[in-house]
């Protein structure tokens, strides 16, 4: 995967073979305006898997602060929620 840094400006000139490199090639496309970082264009299959690697990563890292909490009758959780009796 190549990186590539490229003003808005040439965006707007040749979107169309940007968005082909990006798709085919898997260049990741860093815009900038006015000289400074703006947005990144990336192929979308790639997008949704850094979507997913980090929603993983949520996962894993709520699992591990709720390792943290002391731990409860499940009675009493039950009647925190509204569901059971204490």
């Amino acid at each position: 995967m190549t990186t590539k840094i490229m003003p808005i400006s040439d965006l707007r000139r040749n979107a169309g073979e940007v968005l082909n490199a990006v798709r085919e090639d898997g260049e990741v496309v860093y815009i900038t305006q006015h000289g400074r970082p703006a947005a990144v264009l990336v192929e979308y299959k790639h997008y949704e898997a850094m979507l997913a690697q980090l929603e993983d990563m949520a996962d894993l890292a709520a699992i591990a602060a709720a390792a943290d909490e002391p731990a409860r009758d499940y009675a009493d959780f039950l009647a925190e929620l509204g569901r059971g009796e204490s």
